[in-house]
Parts: structure tokens; sequence; C-alpha cells
């Protein structure tokens, strides 16, 4: 079973700002995300029997943003920070040349690349960058070790997150496209279903 969290708003992303592989710090707001997202997980009896039993473990793509996030989540939790394993298979899509701008900055800047992209989101790369094919071969990878008798706490991004729905789910790239990215809802994959949960 996976619990499965986006990092709580940061800077960038209240600017709207291509993050990818770069980073920022969370904002006041993203850091009560991450709070609330703790509580959320502490009222899951089916986590906290994980706790008690020892099979619960927390892994965090190794980004500032994430490691923040799951570090507040892991002291709501009274879990030992230190404990937080990390896994760069969980990192973000790699922008490229594409980080720090913002969508229309790329488009106007690049507007080649950006048509290129447009027409074939699931195998075009941003220069210098990943594609999401390239990003669903990581998450694959991940997701393919995992056992499902033992209860994990991923905190991830928000189109590796989606990616790794939409493989967990089967779901075909057009669909993983509308996959929505909260900073605010978890997600518990679990016998083949996605469950929704707060937010």
């Amino acid at each position: 079973m996976i619990y499965l969290l986006r990092h709580g708003e940061t800077l960038w992303n209240a600017a709207g700002r291509l993050q990818g592989q770069s980073d920022s710090p969370l904002t006041w707001r993203g850091i009560e995300q991450a709070r609330a997202l703790g509580e959320i997980l502490s009222r899951e009896i089916l986590l906290r029997e994980a706790l008690i039993n020892g099979t619960a473990k927390m892994i965090s793509s190794p980004q500032g943003r994430a490691w923040q996030t799951a570090t507040i989540v892991a002291e709501v939790l009274g879990r030992d920070p230190q404990a937080i394993a990390f896994d760069a298979r969980l990192k973000e899509l790699d922008f490229g040349g594409w980080t720090g701008m913002t969508f229309e900055e790329v488009a106007a800047a690049h507007p080649e690349d950006w048509a290129r992209r447009e027409a074939d989101k699931w195998t075009a790369r941003p220069p210098g960058g990943e594609s999401y094919a390239d990003v669903a071969a990581r998450a694959r990878s991940w997701l393919e070790e995992q056992d499902d008798s033992r209860t994990r706490i991923v905190v991830c991004h928000g189109l590796l997150g989606r990616v790794l729905r939409g493989l967990y789910g089967g779901l075909p790239p057009e669909t993983i496209f509308t996959l929505d990215e909260p900073q605010s809802t978890l997600f518990r994959l679990r016998d083949g279903r996605i469950e929704r949960i707060g937010g």
C-alpha cells in the first residue's frame, strides 16, 4: 500500500514557474499544506497499524521541496525525519533549459520546441531535459520494486505523481495528462485501486 503525497506549495509554484529538478523553498501555505497532510495521515487507521507493527516506511524524492515536506509530515506523525529514505527515481521531470520559466515564457522564447512538445507530449523532451516517457521509465522501475504487503508514505512531485498514479492504474498517456496535481490531497494506492483522501 502506498500513500502518495505531493510536496507543499513553493515560491516557484506560486509564481507559475517550472521547477523540474531545480528547487525553491516552501511558502508558508506550503508548510501548512504539509502539516495538514501529516494530520490526514495521522487519522488513517491502516497507516497507524502499519506504523505500530513496523511495516511503514517513508520515502522521498531527494529534492529540497519534497524533503522539506516529508520532514514536516514525519514530525506530525511522531516519526524520526532521519529515517526518511531517498530515491532519485522519484525526482520531478527535468525541464532542462526551460527550468525557471513560465509556460508562456517558454512558448514565446522557444516556439518550435514548445510546438514539438505540444504535438507529442509523451516523448518530446525540452532542450536538455526529460520527457514524460523518461519519467515513466523511472517511476515504473521504482513501482515494480514495491511490495503491496508493506506500507509506504511517498513524498514526490506533481508530474511524477501523476505518472506514478497512471502507471499504477494502467492508464494511457492521454488520461495521465488530465490527472490533477493537488498539494493538499493525498492518494492511497492499494490492491490496484487509487483512492483520494482529504482535500
